[in-house]
């Protein structure tokens, strides 16, 4: 409920500004003028329920333990749910039926990443590991985004979610800005209530 409120409210707010701020390579705040596109994507309401949807889906994570066997040989690693070079291993080791769901969960945490912990993903510098996998830089979110959700919306068995999944995949840099815009305006200070924060 809280985050469909947030992004009702962004909506109204981006509206009537011409622009938004984004973050450069150097987590520098810049303006781009990408307001009312922003407003225009969010008056979607089945796009802001699955933002809101996704956003909420953060606020607990999982992880564990997964055995499986491939080439005749038994392997283990620890899986988060949070982490994106965890879940593509895990859909390509996984039975076929279950990878739409792992592409639209990476493709989420591509967003999410991005959008929420913009400067953490943008002052990565490549060869530091942690939950967050903060090897990633905003450039390698934004591909994996549009095209794990291509994907997603391609196999996706979730009707109700199909036309989501390719608005985002066309659109992920305005859904990102819209998520940016919401941490920094509604959640900044209280993301380590609502969300793990990423270690430093």
């Amino acid at each position: 409920m809280l985050f469909s409120v947030l992004l009702r409210r962004l909506r109204r707010e981006l509206e009537n500004e011409a622009y938004v701020l984004d973050v450069d390579t150097k987590g520098k705040r810049i303006p781009v003028f990408e307001g009312p596109a922003v407003a225009d994507m969010l008056s979607d309401k089945q796009t802001r329920d699955y933002l809101a949807e996704m956003l909420s889906s953060f606020a607990r994570t999982n992880s564990g333990i997964i055995y499986w066997q491939e080439r005749g040989t038994w392997h283990q690693r620890r899986f988060s749910d949070i982490d994106l070079d965890d879940m593509v291993e895990l859909a390509r080791i996984i039975d076929p039926e279950m990878r739409p769901a792992l592409y639209k969960r990476i493709a989420d945490i591509a967003l999410f990443l991005s959008g929420i912990f913009p400067e953490h993903a943008a002052r990565s510098l490549g060869y530091r590991r942690n939950i967050f996998s903060t090897k990633h830089t905003l450039k390698d979110y934004e591909q994996a985004g549009k095209r794990f959700y291509h994907v997603a919306a391609q196999e996706t068995d979730q009707t109700q979610w199909k036309p989501v999944l390719g608005t985002l995949a066309e659109k992920f840099t305005l859904a990102r800005l819209a998520l940016n815009s919401l941490s920094d305006r509604y959640v900044k200070t209280l993301r380590s209530r609502y969300f793990q924060s990423p270690a430093e």
